[in-house]
């Protein structure tokens, strides 16, 4: 009997493995399943801590549902932090798969030695085509011949306007709805026309990022960061026009005092009619109920339409696994593809294609942004980007509190950024071959 019985037991145990087995393939058929050791877990990090990075959250959801094979997992740093934590983690093996950098800051990174070139994103099956890029933009990320990134966005500055505060200011089109002003001569108007006792009451316009205005009329009048060396000429003749323009905005009292520090809060808190600002900021108005306002290119102050930008560019670590690095070729080919998606955020889309569908025109500000695109004035291609910026923004800030003249601030800067060019030189002189 007890052996009988024993024999019982085995072969119902017997039978239930089998049967959960069977169940267990049969549901992995049918889902579509994939079990944690076979699916391949990419980390991407990025600075996108504001409304954008819900976006960018969503996105990835939609890849991870239609990818089970790949697991994106996305970690968000401030950008105040970011590079550094990126550099040291990159610098130890250790980093994320996949990074945003700005266009400007990849000769940085690279430096670090953890950048892989993104060469395998534009060839083979599923291939972007280059040629859906702008050049100028694409050049931003080419090094040596070869794509050090894939360009995800290009975000210039441009011009926001309250419309209802323009419209009852009289700043009105053939419609009788506000007009955004599109030369010196409408925008000067219109600031006049929407300060009110130029108290904190209200002002027509606003400097926001001051460095940031300053380079926006330094590309309308054709200014340079460098010369064909790759010297510093800050200090240009063209240079000095933009900063005269921006500084003597405050000097003549058509906008609020440095130390007043409306700028963007005040456009948002209906303090301020107009003002110069990243398209990303498209997001944050989107949270400010009964809000209308209007989007439009930089007005042209200086020779020709021109503004400063950016991109963000999607760059893969080295050393990753062949599994790792086709599972990241992949995000990148569809964060690229669906980068409408990521324009909803407040963002243009690198892609020329995108920006020509119906969809990307129904975004006010994004698309009237995006005509400053052929345009646009990046900031110089150098390692040492963040010194050299530093030193711009400082001659902005001399010049905009009437602390030194235009020239003098800029001739300071253009000697202080050519000496930290100098000793990076020394110190790195591969960098600077030709």
């Amino acid at each position: 009997m007890q052996k009988s019985g024993n024999f019982n037991i085995r072969g119902l145990l017997g039978g239930l493995a089998v049967i959960v087995i069977i169940t267990g393939l049969l549901r992995t058929f049918l889902t579509g399943g994939f079990s944690a050791s076979n699916k391949v877990s990419i980390t991407f990090w990025n600075g996108f801590t504001g409304p954008d990075g819900i976006v960018m959250l969503d996105i990835i959801k939609e890849f991870n549902k239609e990818n089970p094979d790949i697991d994106v997992g996305m970690q968000r740093i401030p950008w105040a932090t970011y590079y550094n934590k990126l550099t040291v983690a990159g610098s130890e093996g250790r980093g994320p798969a996949l990074f945003i950098s700005h266009a400007d800051a990849i000769p940085r990174l690279r430096r670090a030695g953890f950048v892989d070139y993104a060469d395998d994103v534009f060839t083979g099956d599923g291939a972007i085509n280059p040629k859906d890029f702008d050049r100028y933009v694409l050049d931003r990320v080419k090094f040596n011949g070869r794509f050090g990134g894939v360009p995800l966005d290009v975000h210039p500055q441009g011009l926001y306007c309250d419309a209802d505060m323009l419209k009852k200011a009289g700043i009105i089109g053939p419609s009788g709805e506000a007009k955004v002003p599109e030369t010196k001569e409408e925008f000067l108007r219109a600031m006049d026309a929407a300060t009110i006792e130029r108290t904190d009451k209200q002002w027509g316009y606003a400097l926001t990022v001051w460095g940031a205005n300053m380079r926006a009329v330094m590309a309308q009048f054709d200014g340079k960061f460098l010369d064909e060396k790759g010297n510093s000429v800050l200090n240009c003749p063209e240079n000095v026009k933009a900063l005269e323009f921006v500084a003597g905005l405050t000097k003549k009292g058509k906008v609020p005092p440095p130390s007043n520090g409306l700028g963007w809060f005040g456009f948002r808190q209906g303090k301020v009619a107009m003002v110069w600002e990243g398209v990303y900021m498209v997001g944050d108005l989107t949270r400010v109920n009964s809000f209308h306002y209007l989007g439009g290119p930089i007005p042209v102050i200086g020779n020709h339409m021109g503004t400063i930008g950016n991109s963000h560019v999607m760059c893969i670590r080295k050393n990753l696994s062949p599994k790792e690095h086709d599972a990241v070729i992949r995000f990148v080919r569809y964060l690229s593809t669906h980068s409408l998606d990521w324009a909803q955020a407040g963002q243009i889309p690198a892609r020329v294609s995108l920006r020509s569908s119906e969809r990307f025109k129904g975004m006010q500000v994004q698309s009237a942004f995006a005509k400053q695109i052929p345009y646009v004035l990046f900031p110089p291609k150098t390692p040492v980007i963040f010194e050299f910026m530093l030193q711009m923004d400082l001659a902005c800030e001399y010049a905009v509190r009437g602390q030194k003249t235009a020239q003098k601030a800029l001739d300071d800067a253009q000697k202080e950024t050519q000496a930290i060019i100098e000793r990076d030189r020394r110190e790195h002189p591969e960098d600077y071959k030709s």
